[in-house]
């Protein structure tokens, strides 16, 4: 029996104390976040603050009136950090560079994307710094530009053949013409 109550005890204090760690990083963690904003709805969020009257620079304007030069909101069901004051940007993007260039990690990345292994996916590292440098050398390199120039002029001289012929054999008494710009 006394070996039971032991069990329970250290079970009981266990739980009191992970409890207890768990109030107090809440409100630590309260302390340094950005204020959110209001006005969020369940699932959208603030997306239709952003489609409303007004342009979505200015609602975030006034929302960073509102709230300060730095805030939450959220789009869909992810939470975005607005930042307007030029100061913290800049220290967003030299002190703090390396934390806001990181993506943010999924199931679903993780398991499409083979494990993060996706250039376009992956998180921050020496691996995506890798793969950036592979693809702009094989890629976006001069002589790769220039091989490919053919191509690129031979779909523009393509697709703009496609709308004069189009306009010719559809133009009415006003000459204009609707076209599917899709294909």
């Amino acid at each position: 029996m006394e070996f039971l109550l032991s069990y329970a005890t250290i079970a009981g204090i266990f739980t009191f104390l992970v409890r207890l760690h768990n109030v107090l990083w809440k409100t630590n963690n309260r302390k340094k976040r950005a204020p959110a904003a209001a006005g969020a709805w369940p699932l959208v969020g603030h997306l239709h603050l952003l489609r409303g009257p007004q342009l979505p620079h200015i609602m975030l304007g006034s929302m960073a009136d509102k709230y300060g030069p730095i805030f939450r909101i959220r789009l869909g069901v992810l939470q975005a950090l607005v930042v307007s004051d030029w100061k913290i940007a800049k220290e967003c993007f030299t002190t703090n560079d390396k934390a806001f260039s990181n993506r943010p990690k999924s199931v679903a990345v993780e398991v499409m994307g083979y494990n993060y292994a996706m250039f376009g996916l992956g998180p921050y590292g020496s691996y995506w710094r890798q793969m950036r440098k592979i693809s702009i050398l094989e890629h976006l390199s001069n002589h790769r530009v220039g091989m490919l120039e053919q191509v690129r002029e031979s779909e523009v001289q393509t697709s703009i053949k496609d709308i004069s012929d189009t306009w010719k054999k559809n133009k009415g008494a006003t000459n204009i013409l609707k076209m599917e710009m899709k294909p």
